[in-house]
C-alpha cells in the first residue's frame, strides 16, 4: 500500500442502491467527480474498485462503484478507506504539497539543522507543522509565510524563516 494515498473514508450506506456515503480527507474533492477506480484494503489485500458515478450529498459525496446493486453488496465497505494510486493525485497550485510528502522532511533554521517534521495538523486557520527537535521535543510551526522560508521536496528539506528563532529556545 505504500504507492496508494488516501483519500476518503466510507462513511454510511446511502438510499440508492449498492451507492454509499463517502467523507473526503483530500483538500480538492471536487477532483472525486473525474476518477473512474479508487482501491481499498481488504484484509490485507488491495482490491480495485471502479466507480460508476459520484454525486456531491451535503458536505460529503455518494460513490456508486460497479457490480455493487444492493445496501448488502456494499455492508463490508463501511468505514473503509479509499485511496488513490500516485499518478492519479490532484496537481497541486504552486505552493502546495500533499502531508505524505513533507512527511520526515528535515528542517533546518539559519542553515542548521532543526528537527524533523512528524505530523501535520489541518486546522481551520491554517495547517501546522509537528516538528521533533533533536533534544526529543516537538515544536509546532504554523505552516505559514511568516515561519515558511521554503520547501524543497527533491532534497526533502524544509526552511524556516528567522521568526522561528522564538521556537528555538531550549
Amino acid at each position: 500500500m505504500d504507492d496508494l494515498y488516501l483519500i476518503a473514508e466510507v462513511f454510511d450506506i446511502h438510499e440508492i442502491g449498492g451507492s454509499v456515503i463517502v467523507e473526503s480527507i483530500s483538500d480538492f474533492p471536487e477532483h472525486f467527480f473525474e476518477l473512474e477506480k479508487v482501491f481499498i484494503d481488504f484484509f490485507g489485500k488491495v482490491k480495485e474498485l471502479e466507480i460508476e458515478f459520484v454525486r456531491k450529498f451535503g458536505d460529503k459525496f455518494v460513490f456508486k462503484f460497479r457490480r455493487f446493486d444492493s445496501e448488502e453488496d456494499v455492508q463490508f465497505l463501511l468505514g473503509k478507506k479509499l485511496f488513490l494510486k500516485k499518478e492519479k493525485l490532484f496537481k497541486l497550485p504552486e505552493n502546495s504539497y500533499y502531508i505524505h510528502d513533507l512527511m520526515d522532511c528535515e528542517v533546518y533554521l539559519d542553515s542548521m539543522f532543526f528537527g524533523k517534521l512528524i505530523d501535520v495538523l489541518n486546522l481551520p486557520a491554517n495547517d501546522v507543522y509537528v516538528v521533533t527537535k533533536n533534544s526529543g521535543a516537538e515544536i509546532m510551526i504554523p505552516a505559514v509565510e511568516e515561519f515558511i522560508e521554503s520547501i524543497n521536496l527533491d532534497e526533502n528539506k524544509i526552511f524556516l524563516t528567522n521568526a522561528c528563532r522564538m521556537l528555538d529556545e531550549d
